[in-house]
C-alpha cells in the first residue's frame, strides 16, 4: 500500500505530464497553422511533386505525437510511470 507522499508524487507527475502534453498539442496547433500559411503562400501542398516538406510540417507532426505520448503516459495505468522509471530522479 502506498503512503500519502507517494500518492501525491504520482499525482504531481501525472499533472505535470498532462500539462506538458497540453503544451505540446498547443505547439502542434500553432505549427500547423503556420504550415497552412506556408502552403497557401507557395500555392501547393508541401511534399507534393518536387516541393519538400517545410519545417512547420515536421514540427506540427512531431509536437502532435509528443502531446499524444504525454497524454498516454499521464492518463495511462498508474504502475506504468513506476515500471518505466520515467519522471524519476535517481541518485548515483
Amino acid at each position: 500500500m502506498r503512503n500519502a507522499s507517494q500518492s501525491i508524487a504520482v499525482h504531481t507527475d501525472r499533472i505535470g505530464t498532462g500539462l506538458a502534453g497540453l503544451l505540446f498539442l498547443t505547439c502542434a496547433a500553432l505549427s500547423g497553422g503556420l504550415a497552412w500559411a506556408h502552403i497557401a503562400s507557395r500555392g501547393a501542398i508541401c511534399g507534393a511533386d518536387r516541393i519538400p516538406h517545410c519545417g512547420w510540417c515536421y514540427s506540427a507532426a512531431g509536437f502532435a505525437l509528443a502531446g499524444l505520448a504525454a497524454f498516454a503516459l499521464a492518463f495511462g495505468p498508474g504502475a506504468a510511470l513506476q515500471k518505466l522509471g520515467l519522471l524519476q530522479i535517481k541518485a548515483r
